[in-house]
């Protein structure tokens, strides 16, 4: 048994959760619940489309990603282009991270998050014979994106019309080494535009919910610290959002150290942001991340908590008014 954190939600795993295939309606709910399902055929589409850096065939994916989020949140698609280097061998890539802005005049805006890039080198493999390999990224790099793409029109439609979405699909996350930095190149470049001035819509979010490895069979996403710290509000109710429809795949442990992710440029950039990741996952930087490691289940539990959580945090706000996390 994996131990419980401090917060309140314990006290909601006490009674009997629900199945989270399928869920009962929530009192916000307006559209059908999200589908694990379509999102595993969407991972299954994504796999086509290699993102690796130094992929050759990696700014034709990128073109056919930034069509999908077009058609997904029925907004243009904005590319900010930039370069980062390899911080062991200083080789330097070049970046696009793709945004998305729903209703960007509206009052009220969150962002939702994830990275499409994959890593070019496989460093976590037990024999270095294998370590130059790229990591097909079924899970870390391809199962948050699914997720974000399958969730925007369930946003779009069931969010009131004064709270927009930012979607951000990220790049370079993985441009890092052990011990070596260089990672999430791409929050990191968004966070300075932020800061100078120069993404006003994304800067008027209040809060972030960024998705990573989010698809294995043996999901368990515990409470990420930096997340409690910065953003408790939102941590709390997305947990208890789960606990109430019996997604076990949300565990109640905090893990014992943070995680340097997308969510803390964001955070740092004055948008209090969560991560929701399977750190754990056991084909992390491996050949072996394939989408045989992945479930529909897995990714309808995540999908369907975050999707019942935005709606349920803006009615909540709506009616008590604005309660920042």
């Amino acid at each position: 048994m994996r131990p419980l954190g401090g917060l309140a939600v314990a006290a909601i795993l006490c009674g009997c959760p629900r199945p989270i295939e399928p869920v009962s309606t929530s009192p916000v709910a307006t559209e059908a619940t999200f589908s694990g399902s379509a999102a595993l055929a969407r991972v299954r589409e994504l796999m086509q489309w290699p993102r690796g850096l130094g992929d050759p065939r990696r700014a034709a994916s990128i073109e056919t990603l930034a069509d999908a989020l077009a058609r997904a949140s029925g907004a243009p698609v904005q590319r900010v282009a930039h370069t980062a280097a390899d911080p062991q061998t200083g080789s330097s890539y070049a970046l696009v991270e793709l945004v998305a802005h729903v209703r960007p005049r509206a009052a009220r805006r969150l962002v939702l998050a994830t990275h499409f890039d994959t890593r070019p080198w496989a460093d976590e493999e037990p024999d270095a014979a294998l370590h130059d390999r790229p990591v097909p990224g079924a899970n870390d790099g391809t199962s948050g994106v699914a997720v974000v793409l399958e969730l925007l029109p369930h946003l779009r439609h069931g969010l009131p019309e004064d709270v927009g979405i930012s979607v951000v699909l990220f790049d370079g996350e993985e441009l890092g080494r052990p011990d070596g930095g260089g990672y999430c190149m791409g929050s990191r470049h968004l966070a300075e535009r932020i800061a100078a001035g120069h993404e006003p819509v994304l800067a008027s979010a209040e809060i972030g919910i960024v998705l990573d490895m989010v698809g294995d069979a043996d999901l368990h996403i515990p409470i990420e610290p930096g997340s409690q710290r910065n953003a408790p509000a939102l941590v709390e109710h997305v947990w208890a959002v789960a606990a109430e429809l019996g997604a076990a795949q949300f565990g109640t442990d905090v893990r014992p150290r943070g995680i340097v992710d997308d969510h803390k440029f964001l955070t740092e950039a004055g948008i209090p942001s969560i991560l929701l990741i399977d750190r754990e996952y056991a084909h992390w930087h491996r050949t072996t991340d394939t989408i045989d490691k992945l479930s529909a289940r897995s990714l309808a539990a995540v999908g369907e908590v975050v999707r019942v959580a935005v709606l349920r945090w803006f009615a909540r706000e709506r009616e008590r008014g604005i309660l920042r996390p």
